[in-house]
């Protein structure tokens, strides 16, 4: 789907928008509760950020407190695709 977004096909990026757009009211909500400096996001954010970020970033100035939005910053997860792995690492061990 994110090659074909990236292809310029209308429907893919469409479906893109609609998820950049409730990715970013998510993530206003938790910038406004919480006031994080950063949020780290794996999965398709990570592999696709592109597809992402000017929508994320409109949804969250529009949506978020000024004060709160000006210093979160959201960051693509440097794990990539073994996200998974460490998470499921951590609940092996987790005591």
């Amino acid at each position: 789907m994110a090659e074909a977004a990236k292809n310029g096909d209308c429907l893919a990026k469409k479906i893109y928008d609609i998820c950049a757009n409730k990715l970013g009211m998510g993530l206003s909500i938790l910038i406004d509760i919480l006031n994080p400096e950063a949020i780290v996001i794996g999965s398709i954010y990570s592999r696709s950020s592109e597809l992402f970020d000017s929508i994320i970033n409109d949804v969250i100035k529009k949506e978020a407190l000024p004060h709160s939005h000006n210093v979160c910053k959201i960051l693509p997860a440097t794990l990539g695709n073994s996200i998974g792995d460490f998470a499921a690492l951590g609940l092996c061990f987790k005591e």
